[in-house]
């Protein structure tokens, strides 16, 4: 059965790519979310009224001008209304993000604050959270078909403080495009792209 709650939840999807914009919006769908599109970025915020959207997610290629532009018109239109910016061209990664804004755990204070890697014969990953908390780092590929795939690599109970883990370096260059993901318990995600390759624009 589907969940009421969440068709109560319109969702617009904002961006340049429209093969990952049609397969972002699938895969909402079928968690139950109503979604609309368009990779006509300029001009979103006449095409669409924010009074009728809960959360509109802009994915990598809406440049940081238009970006702030259209979310003052949303605003204007919809105070309430939730904004992702998405991290990675990734379905799955796009719609955790989503999942967590609608979820209502948003908070001031994060517990995630640095994550970074040093791309030598082991990726040097370096993670930074404010309290005690599990720890999850994972690596997402998009191999020459752009299908994604996810492999976890750490998965930890850590203190407060900077955590330091060695990762096999075949990750940055064994796919397409690489992302490792850095996440906690509260639904917090950072995300830092690996490999040789620009990412793609969503």
């Amino acid at each position: 059965m589907t969940n009421r709650k969440m068709i109560d939840n319109v969702i617009l999807l904002i961006g340049r790519n429209p093969g990952v914009l049609a397969g972002l919006a699938a895969a909402l769908v079928n968690e139950g979310y109503l979604v609309r599109t368009t990779d006509l970025v300029e001009q979103a915020s006449s095409q669409f009224n924010a009074a009728e959207i809960n959360l509109i997610a802009f994915g990598r290629g809406v440049d940081a001008v238009t970006n702030a532009r259209l979310r003052a018109d949303f605003l204007s239109q919809n105070p309430e209304v939730l904004f992702v910016d998405g991290l990675a061209p990734v379905i799955p990664l796009l719609v955790r993000q989503i999942k967590q804004a609608l979820s209502g755990n948003q908070t001031v204070e994060r517990t995630l604050i640095k994550f970074t890697c040093q791309p030598t014969r082991q990726l040097e990953v370096d993670v930074t959270v404010t309290e005690a908390c599990r720890l999850t780092i994972e690596v997402y590929e998009l191999d020459a078909v752009h299908t994604s795939h996810q492999q976890t690599l750490v998965s930890t109970y850590v203190s407060a403080g900077t955590h330091t883990f060695k990762i096999d370096g075949q990750y940055a260059v064994s796919s397409t495009i690489s992302f490792l993901v850095a996440g906690v318990d509260n639904g917090e995600l950072l995300v830092l792209p690996i490999g040789p390759n620009k990412p793609l624009q969503l």
